[in-house]
Formats: C-alpha cells, sequence, structure tokens
C-alpha cells in the first residue's frame, strides 16, 4: 500500500511517500480502507518531534480518520466489512478502573491512534465507530478528535444549560467551530474569541452571536464584560490555554466553570488561588472523546444540526504542503487529506 512515512522528525518535507506492507489485522483488531484524514495539532507536533509518547520511527501518522471497514479480527463484535467508520484519537483498554467507571478518556492504558497518512491501517475496535453512510469522508475524519472533544467539554463536562452565556477561545480551529455549535445547538449564547476580523462572518454563521476581535494588548476581558452588562460569562471553553488563560478568568462570572480542553503553548500560568474561592469558580479539564461521544455527533451531524469547517482538501501526495499550510495560521476549519485505499 502507499503511505507517507516519517523515518525521523523533521520539517513538512520530512514525509516519504513509500511502498509499505498492508497492517496485520489482530482479533481484536479492525483493518480500515483510509478514504479522509484531517491534519490535527498533533500530527504537526509528532512530525516535528515536539511529541515524542510512544514515537518510534519509521512512523506514519495521522489520528483523524474516515473510512470504510475492510477486514475485522475474529473477536471484533461492533463493526464488519463495508462499515463507514470514524476514529477516535486513543484506544482504551476497557479494563481499568476508570475504563470500568465510563471514564474511558483516561485509560490507564490507552494507546494513539496512527496510520491515517496510509491507504489501510489496522486500530483496535475500540478506537473505531461507525457512523451513517451519509456524512462524507471529508467532514467525518475529524469527528472525534474535534467535534467529539467539544461534545465532551460542553455537554459532558462544562455542562452548558440554557440561557447560558459561553466565551469560546480559538473560535476558528476544529474545536472551536464545533464548540460554537454544540453550546448553541444547548441554548447558550455565544461570544467567540478570535484574533482575525476577517473570520468574524463566519463565526456568527457557525451560531455565535458575538465576536470579539483579540486587541493586541491581548485584553479582551472587558469587551466581555461589556457584553454581559458587566457579569462575565458562565462557561469559558478553553481551546488555547495559559495565553489566554487570566483574561478568560477576568470574564468570568460568579459560580462560573472554564473548562480547559487545549494548551497551545508551554508558558506556565500563576494564580492567586483565593481568585478562586471569591468568585466561586470551577477549573475543569476536558480529556479526548468516548466511544458514546463520538457517536452522538455523529448523529448530530448526520441530523444536519452540526456541520464541519473545512478549509482545503489535499490528495496524500501533498501531504507536506498541507502540514505547511496548517503551520502558517492562515486556515479557517480543517485541513484534510484524501486517500483512494487501493492495494498496491
Amino acid at each position: 500500500m502507499k503511505a507517507a512515512v516519517l523515518e525521523a522528525p523533521g520539517g513538512p518535507d520530512a514525509f516519504k511517500l513509500l511502498d509499505v506492507p498492508v497492517p496485520a489485522c489482530g482479533p481484536r483488531d479492525v483493518l480500515v480502507a483510509v478514504r479522509a484524514c484531517g491534519v490535527s495539532g498533533r500530527d504537526v507536533a509528532e512530525r516535528n518531534g515536539t511529541y515524542r509518547r510512544h514515537v518510534t520511527y519509521p512512523l506514519i501518522i495521522g489520528l483523524e480518520i474516515s473510512g470504510v471497514v475492510e477486514a475485522v479480527g475474529s473477536e471484533v463484535a461492533t463493526l464488519k466489512p463495508g462499515d463507514h467508520v470514524a476514529t477516535k484519537a486513543f484506544s482504551s483498554c476497557g479494563l481499568c478502573r476508570y475504563c470500568r467507571n465510563g471514564r474511558e478518556t483516561s485509560c490507564l492504558n490507552r494507546q494513539p491512534v496512527r496510520g491515517g497518512y496510509g491507504e489501510f491501517t489496522a486500530l483496535p475496535e475500540d478506537a473505531v465507530v461507525k457512523i451513517p453512510e451519509s456524512i462524507p469522508f471529508e467532514a467525518a475524519c475529524s469527528l472525534g478528535p474535534a467535534t467529539g472533544v467539544a461534545l465532551n467539554a460542553v455537554r459532558d463536562t462544562a455542562r452548558v444549560t440554557m440561557g447560558e452565556h459561553v466565551l469560546v477561545t480559538g473560535a476558528t480551529g476544529g474545536l472551536g467551530v464545533a464548540s460554537i455549535q454544540l453550546a448553541r445547538l444547548a441554548g447558550a449564547h455565544v461570544i467567540a474569541l478570535t484574533r482575525s476580523s476577517a473570520k468574524s462572518a463566519t463565526l456568527r454563521e457557525l451560531g455565535a452571536q458575538d465576536v470579539v476581535v483579540l486587541p493586541e494588548s491581548g485584553r479582551f476581558s472587558p469587551l466581555i464584560l461589556d457584553l454581559t452588562e458587566g457579569q462575565g460569562v458562565d462557561v469559558v471553553i478553553d481551546n488555547v490555554g495559559s495565553a489566554v488563560f487570566w483574561e478568560s478568568f477576568q470574564s468570568l462570572a460568579l459560580h462560573g466553570r472554564i473548562a480547559v480542553v487545549g494548551q497551545l503553548v508551554g508558558e506556565r500560568v500563576q494564580l492567586n488561588l483565593a481568585h478562586i474561592f471569591f468568585k466561586r469558580a470551577q477549573l475543569l479539564g476536558v480529556g479526548s472523546v468516548s466511544r458514546a461521544q463520538l457517536g452522538d455527533v455523529a448523529k448530530l451531524m448526520a441530523q444536519g444540526l452540526l456541520r464541519s469547517q473545512i478549509d482545503t482538501v489535499m490528495p496524500l501526495e501533498e501531504v507536506a504542503a498541507a502540514h505547511a499550510l496548517v503551520e502558517s495560521g492562515k486556515v479557517s476549519g480543517r485541513v484534510v487529506l484524501t486517500i483512494n485505499s487501493v492495494r498496491s
């Protein structure tokens, strides 16, 4: 089969298009014929050497996968050849204390999903979920690692309810786009934070009632307070992390919640703990996506209640250009690689 292979970390041109064996399918595995794979932030970090956990070379990366089941192992119970599927970002063991308590995203033995930059990938059954055939592969590939994680943040961690004010940081990214739509579906008033005024119209089309463009000073909390009559927002869905944390906290209403989804830079945050109890604030960490959450967002998309934001679709042969485009920061939505999935 054809695959984009990394033999060592490097820049976007580190990939080599090679013919490699089709991966073996074990008794609990699913062999997926890949049709589309999103270029995620973790892909970039694995390629450039920043993300090193479970990384050995040569390596075929790609975690945002959609495709068709080609074959299943003898112990697979939930899938069959021909099923359309999407993936989680990690597989869970199903046996540890967290898996058995419904917290599979905190699995002690979880393993990263990879292989989307090849025509076929073999993955544990737990990492693969059947989706409606009506969802295009280019939209389906990011259902788990982007939209499903946003559902985890909005519905299951922050527990957004009707009438609340919700601030979404990193609003134009895959997580932000999904968070806006899901918070609006929950009945919230959504405020989107972006660095680009040119993207305001798109964010409003996705469901944001208000759009705040990040000032050069970085101080956006006064703008949020103006929009909420001085009260602040009930929830912050933070897809950026420490770079905006203090301003997000300053934007928070009494008894507000911050759901931390992403951390784009390595800097630390200093916070006087008194601020937390004076504001009665809750700081919430959001994990990955569960099988149930991935299934739920697939149903919402099939019903037309969610839509993906795709910036560019490129063939696997242009993987280097796709990575360069993602790193440029000039995209609004996902960059997606398409793969033909034809045996060589």
